[in-house]
């Protein structure tokens, strides 16, 4: 009777089509629930990478987008009008975004386009092994990206020595086991290079008047920004108090093909979105084909790339290192 019922479940597991090719032979749409709301270009390159897998946007695919801004950091409601939709999948771009859908659902896949520290934000139990209904990419575990960001501004400028920092993943979204392994990096390549740091969190861009108060205060060399903005027209007032203050600038994504950023930060050094878009995709096409979200590996990017706005650099008066050209992966007019 063992024997007979194995056969029987196994014959059936053979005869039952995976998700995905039910999905494509019924006209069955699956729903990817984009939240916050991607950018365009985002948009794009993942769309690409969906129909590399053969999900077609319109046909058996529909990519929503749910109405959220990136930088919204009061998360816990909207988290919960996404999942009552009831997504399929649901695809995101941080872990603070990954944590309040988690909260919300510990079923509903969740594939990160980008996060920070996985792990230790709660989301994940390993990154070789998530364990629970979130994977995706990882930009910062493991990649020591922020000792490099101080190393480069040391090489466009070697003579700094204090560097403002201007801080946007914060409490309550961000939780502070997160926040401390970046706080320990930067610390850490700080020692090694004989810099002095000087941490301003910012939570909105109303606060950035009184926070470029403090930057001025602290009489800095050079700044480093994080990624999180509201919009670019927020950022693009940041990086004009550095023009004009005169201040070499680093971030931690290239803002150009997103656009609306006037002027530029001087350098950008981080993953290529484009690939962070591709290989999401990848994840998400593993899982509707059948695979466990917590069996499918956090992935690191496969490269970074340096980024130097000479436009930027001529705006500061700010005369770069030849070799220091030379190294960057590319150069802006």
């Amino acid at each position: 009777m063992q024997r007979r019922e194995l056969v029987t479940l196994l014959a059936s597991a053979m005869a039952t089509p995976p998700f995905a090719a039910r999905a494509q032979t019924s006209g069955k749409r699956v729903r990817v629930a984009a939240f916050p709301d991607l950018f365009p270009q985002i948009a794009s390159w993942f769309s690409a990478g969906m129909r590399d897998h053969g999900w077609m946007q319109g046909q058996n695919l529909v990519i929503e987008q749910t109405g959220t801004n990136t930088s919204e950091l009061q998360l816990a409601d909207a988290a919960l009008r996404v999942v009552a939709s009831k997504p399929d999948l649901i695809i995101t771009v941080s872990t603070a975004h990954a944590l309040a859908l988690q909260r919300a659902s510990a079923s509903i896949p969740v594939v990160m386009l980008s996060s920070g520290y996985p792990v230790e934000a709660g989301v994940a139990d390993s990154l070789s092994r998530p364990g629970r209904n979130v994977t995706g990419n990882s930009i910062y575990a493991g990649t020591g990206v922020w000792g490099k960001m101080l190393q480069l501004l040391k090489d466009a400028k070697p003579g700094v020595e204090r560097v403002a920092v201007l801080w946007n993943y914060v409490v309550p979204a961000f939780p502070r086991e997160e926040i401390e392994p970046c706080y320990a990096e930067l610390e850490l390549g700080a020692r090694k290079l004989g810099m002095k740091l000087h941490i301003v969190e910012v939570t909105n861009s109303n606060e950035l008047q009184g926070v470029f108060a403090e930057i001025d205060t602290a009489k800095p060399d050079a700044l480093v920004l994080t990624s999180l903005w509201k919009s670019p027209a927020h950022l693009s007032v940041v990086t004009q108090f550095a023009v004009d203050r005169g201040l070499p600038t680093i971030i931690d994504v290239d803002w150009a093909p997103f656009g609306g950023i006037s002027p530029l930060p001087l350098l950008s050094y981080g993953p290529v979105y484009e690939n962070l878009a591709r290989r999401a995709a990848a994840s998400v096409d593993k899982i509707l084909r059948g695979s466990k979200p917590g069996d499918v590996p956090i992935q690191n990017p496969d490269r970074f790339e340096l980024i130097v706005n000479l436009a930027t650099a001529k705006a500061i008066s700010l005369s770069l290192p030849e070799r220091f050209l030379l190294s960057a992966d590319k150069t802006n007019e």
